[in-house]
């Protein structure tokens, strides 16, 4: 592997202190909250030959599954830039990849900004039409 984990690991870390971004270091990812959410930043191998960059971002628990709820997720995939949005185990949430071997500030910057903004928006709307609770309010 061309650059290991624990160098991206380490990259991010300097790249997020260097925008200002406060966040918090644990179990070997970054949070960065916002609002009712919180973009998860962590490093992992991929396929023994890259280190890609996992970004996700609880939005919604405890929702049950339903062919309006699939057909709104559906709907944000098709606009959004940064990240897609799924449903899995009664939670929604929104993910997105970079490569993280040649790791380019600007592009983690505008993807974790980006990506608090839709999931801090989106949990508001989903919740209203879906039920269940935003992560922040799983949290106390």
């Amino acid at each position: 592997m061309a650059t290991q984990v624990s160098e991206v690991e380490q990259r991010v870390v300097e790249i997020l202190k260097g925008a200002g971004y406060p966040f918090v270091q644990e179990e070997g990812r970054c949070r960065v909250e916002r609002g009712s959410t919180a973009v998860f930043v962590s490093a992992h191998a991929w396929q023994d030959r890259y280190t890609i960059i996992e970004l996700v971002c609880p939005v919604l628990n405890g929702v049950d599954l339903s062919e309006d709820l699939l057909k709104r997720l559906n709907e944000l995939n098709e606009k959004l830039y940064f990240g897609k949005a799924y449903w899995r185990n009664r939670e929604v949430w929104i993910a997105h990849n970079l490569l993280g071997d040649h790791l380019d500030s600007d592009e983690l910057i505008a993807s974790v900004g980006m990506m608090a903004v839709v999931a801090d928006h989106l949990d508001d709307e989903l919740k209203a039409r879906f039920g269940g609770q935003r992560w922040r309010e799983a949290q106390r």
